[in-house]
């Protein structure tokens, strides 16, 4: 893969090596692989160097396993063995969510703590691994992939490999081992690993309680991580930006927002404010956030590139111009650099090759199924987010005052026995004009993106021979959102201009909204006055709002259709 003139990935006066097999593979032409720090050995460097899966024998205590068994996230006494070498007195717990957890008698996963009983003991220069089960991903490949490709885009993330796991003589089967959030991981990419790491415990974002890891930070200084809570919730749009800029590492987030999404990592932080690290980085005194728990990508091929995002950080930056016009450019560059189906496909196959050694036949023939099926996952995702960064760009129906003008109308079930055009009414009034003379359900529509709000479409429509349908419950000429029961009232028969409205509401985050003048009738003929289609906003700090987020574009409300 060709490569550009190198660009540092994110903020910092950091100066980073590229190194790692994942990394050399992925290395975009345009967006530096993460590069690691130059000077020093970097700890866990053979363990991840041939992708040849390990062999873990660990053993615990009759007392050990009972304690597990009550209290699965205590941490107990194990030894573990490895290929000639044995570690003493390592701490391990169960680890796990509502859908990976699995009890000790089970296929549990779990997280080995080499130096919590013993400070000066690693395991290949690491304090921690942990030992995913996988049972949320049979291919054992999307954690290695995720990781890799956050890597090449830029992104700090645990480095991954394989294990084969006994405990106390019984085999448990293939694992994927992940190095911990340590000061061994956060050595690699930071001058200084004390400022504070957080993780989603008691609350879910950084404006509720994070649970601090064990790093070796201050004990109880949380301001810098509430002043990243307080500009995220800044209402002022221009002043949110430079309260982000001064406690978030931007450029980092907003390729970390690009990656997840691009990946269809659902559980992480964006679409679902969990798994995920943020570390507050002393040397710039910002935030940069890594991915975590990557068991699951790849999920949804057809997954919009612009969805609703769901944690605080994201949904501050994506409400902003400026993050939106960042957002799109590093998505297209990251798709175009990074994302590479051939180098993806391939890389699965490699890992299969790799671990055949340490597999039965039954357990081969398993993760190949589910590695094709991952294969295909990738495919899809290429070609619906080409298909998707082929369309228009969406943007923010910008309102005035209150008021939305909306434009871009589309033709949908044109009558085959009439007529529908943009044009004028009898008395020269521009119009959408929809003329039937047998059943139609035909209608002219577009599409809005909005932000949360209480809306009102309105506009005015005068109809000739209007004659209802011989079937459904609304009739003749009337304005619609899309999804949503009719608001208003049936105009049949023959009319002058008459005021038409429907209401209805955004709840949450930005949802694109279709918006539909339609005419339901067996006979007969609409026009709908084009200068008095709008959306009106109810409540009018909401236009307000919108307004500020608005580019310089003119906004035409028409998405491709």
């Amino acid at each position: 893969m060709g490569e550009g003139k190198p660009r540092r990935p994110w903020g910092g006066a950091k100066v980073r090596l590229a190194i790692g097999f994942g990394l050399l593979l992925f290395a975009p032409r345009t967006v530096s692989a993460v590069e690691f720090r130059p000077g020093q050995a970097l700890p866990g460097a053979d363990l991840f160097a041939n992708g040849a899966a390990r062999q873990l024998r660990i053993e615990i205590a009759p007392r050990g396993l009972a304690s597990l068994r009550q209290n699965p996230r205590e941490f107990v006494r194990a030894t573990v063995k490895e290929e000639g070498a044995t570690y003493e007195g390592v701490a391990v717990h169960l680890k796990g969510s509502v859908g990976s957890f699995r009890e000790v008698d089970d296929k549990p996963a779990l997280t080995l703590d080499f130096n919590r009983f013993d400070a000066r003991q690693r395991f290949h220069g690491l304090r921690r691994i942990h030992l995913n089960n996988s049972v949320e991903d049979p291919s054992y490949c999307n954690e290695l992939l995720g990781s890799e490709l956050f890597r090449a885009a830029g992104i700090p993330a645990p480095r991954v490999a394989h294990a084969v796991v006994t405990l106390n003589g019984r085999r448990l089967g293939l694992y994927v081992l992940k190095e911990g959030f340590t000061e061994d991981f956060l050595s690699c990419y930071f001058r200084q690993v004390g400022g504070g790491l957080y993780e989603p415990g008691e609350g879910h974002d950084v404006n509720q309680r994070l649970k601090r890891n064990s790093v070796q930070a201050p004990k109880g200084d949380r301001a810098a991580l509430q002043a990243l809570a307080e500009a995220a919730l800044e209402p002022e749009l221009a002043s949110r930006w430079a309260h982000l800029e001064h406690s978030l590492d931007v450029d980092q987030f907003v390729t970390f927002m690009a990656m997840e999404v691009m990946l269809g990592h659902r559980d992480g932080y964006c679409l679902a404010r969990n798994n995920y690290r943020v570390y507050h980085d002393l040397d710039t005194g910002k935030f940069a956030f890594f991915p975590h728990g990557m068991d699951q990508l790849f999920g949804n091929p057809d997954a919009s590139w612009q969805p609703h995002m769901a944690g605080l950080v994201a949904k501050a930056v994506m409400e902003t111009a400026e993050g939106q016009r960042r957002y799109r450019a590093r998505f297209a560059c990251l798709f175009t650099n990074v994302f590479q189906v051939e180098n993806l496909t391939e890389r699965v196959n490699q890992v299969i090759v790799r671990l055949h050694p340490a597999l039965t036949d039954g357990e081969l023939a398993a993760i190949r199924e589910e590695a094709g099926h991952v294969k295909d996952r990738i495919v899809r995702r290429q070609l619906s987010l080409r298909r998707q960064l082929s369309e228009p760009e969406r943007i923010l129906l910008v309102f005035t005052k209150g008021i939305g003008r909306l434009g871009g109308w589309v033709k949908v079930d044109e009558p085959g026995s009439g007529q529908m055009e943009q044009g004028q009414a009898p008395d020269h009034t521009s119009a959408l004009h929809i003329a039937a003379r047998s059943e139609s359900t035909a209608s002219w529509r577009t599409k809005a993106l909005l932000g949360p709000g209480r809306y009102r479409f309105e506009g005015q429509a005068k109809v000739a021979g209007v004659k209802p349908l011989p079937f459904g419950k609304h009739q003749g000429a009337a304005l619609r959102v899309a999804g949503n029961v009719r608001g208003s009232g049936d105009l049949v028969g023959d009319s002058d201009w008459r005021a038409l409205s429907a209401e209805f509401e955004v709840t949450e985050g930005t949802r694109e909204v279709e918006l539909v003048c339609e005419l339901r009738a067996s006979t007969g003929e609409v026009w709908f006055k084009a200068e008095s289609l709008k959306l009106v906003a109810v409540h009018g700090e909401l236009a307000e709002s919108t307004e500020q987020q608005a580019t310089t574009k003119t906004n035409t409300a028409g998405m491709n259709h």
